[in-house]
Parts: structure tokens; sequence; C-alpha cells
């Protein structure tokens, strides 16, 4: 699984896949670790993904996975703005993807506000930093 990697502007899913590819994340010159929670209407996101793109400079995004409820990026200090994304399955909804083969529906349950139009912001400047997320479903 790949962790805690630096991911081109054009999103989060480009990243991933050129971070498998190259089986590496580039170099940590400058950079510091930071983690902390992310809950959904007071429970923890068991699987997703947590993005910073920061908003001067060069406007990289580090991107890393959230894992019961947690997650370790490593980013340069700055403004940043935070996406969070996570997906569940949808309780006895299922689509025919390959004839006979069912495959659970999953949905986005995570609000816009959080992710492609996200309200939220964290100033990184210091390693080891906690930034926790509590997102609400208002």
């Amino acid at each position: 699984m790949v962790k805690d990697c630096l991911v081109g502007w054009h999103g989060w899913g480009l990243g991933l896949v050129a971070a498998i590819l190259v089986g590496g994340c580039g170099s940590s010159d400058g950079l510091v670790d930071i983690g902390g929670t992310v809950t959904f209407d007071g429970q923890p996101i068991s699987e997703g993904r947590i993005q910073f793109r920061m908003t001067e400079g060069d406007k990289q995004a580090y991107a890393g996975m959230i894992e019961d409820g947690k997650y370790k990026v490593r980013v340069a200090p700055g403004a940043a703005l935070v996406e969070i994304r996570a997906s569940r399955p949808v309780p006895g909804k299922f689509e025919e993807v390959n004839p006979g083969e069912p495959e659970q529906v999953g949905e986005m349950y995570i609000p816009e506000k959080y992710n492609s139009r996200t309200e939220l912001k964290v100033t990184v400047a210091s390693p080891k930093e906690d930034q926790n997320f509590d997102l609400t479903a208002n």
C-alpha cells in the first residue's frame, strides 16, 4: 500500500498511480510528518484518503491513507487546504458489472465541503503536529 506520497496538482488519483509506478515517494527534504484522527459524525473513518494542497509557493499536494480513523502524511510546512474522501458500501444495493457477478454498490459519503469544495484549512508549522478533523454530515 502506498502511503504519504507527494501528489501533483492534478489530484490524488494521478499521484497515487504515479507513486505506484515509480515505487516510492521521492525526496523528503524540507517535509515534516503530521498525523491525527479523522471522524465523521463522531465515528472514525475506517478507510479513506486525505490530501493537503499547499496554497502558497509551488502549490504541491501531499496525500496519504486514512485507516481506522488515523493518518500520517509528510508535507511541506505552510498553509494548505485539506481534502478528505471516503466511500462505503450501500446496504442491499448491487450492480451486475459482469454477467452473473453482482458487485456491491458504493457511495462517496463525505460531503463536498470536505473534498471537492473543501472548507478545511490548516497551517502546518512543526513536525509531529497533530491535525485532527471532526467532520459532520451537516
